[in-house]
């Protein structure tokens, strides 16, 4: 009998974390990880643009002496609608705060205003789904 409770416990144990798993994998590939109950606002300096193969563009911005990782849509994305990223551009942000699975902080854009000429960009919709969503 105690074996039989062992064994059960153990499955659904490994049953949970399956779907835990799951679940995650879910969450992250649709929302995208945005949250507008963490949305913040900052404007800052532009100090530095990650632009790997694959993912979005992120900018390294410094704002009231902190340094922020801004995520904001894939390279092909932002060339495709003529956004351009240049390091010193003062830069006024709204997004979603989030942790990484590595543990580094990140705001997840949704709005960007462009300090010289007020120019605003948004990067999701009225629903925070990402726009390049529709073009893919």
């Amino acid at each position: 009998m105690k074996i039989k409770l062992v064994y059960g416990i153990t499955f659904i144990s490994l049953l949970l974390c399956f779907c835990m798993i799951q679940i995650s994998e879910a969450v992250d590939s649709d929302s995208e990880g945005y949250d507008e109950n963490t949305e913040i606002t900052i404007k800052g300096t532009v100090k530095d643009i990650v632009s790997a193969e694959r993912g979005p563009v992120v900018l390294i911005v410094h704002f009231k002496n902190k340094t922020y990782n801004i995520t904001t849509a894939p390279k092909w994305y932002l060339y495709k609608n003529n956004i351009e990223f240049r390091n010193g551009m003062e830069l006024e942000i709204t997004g979603s705060k989030f942790l990484s699975k590595e543990g580094t902080f990140y705001i997840n854009a949704r709005k960007i205003k462009f300090i010289e000429d007020e120019k605003i960009i948004e990067l999701r919709d009225s629903h925070c789904r990402p726009m390049w969503r529709r073009m893919h």
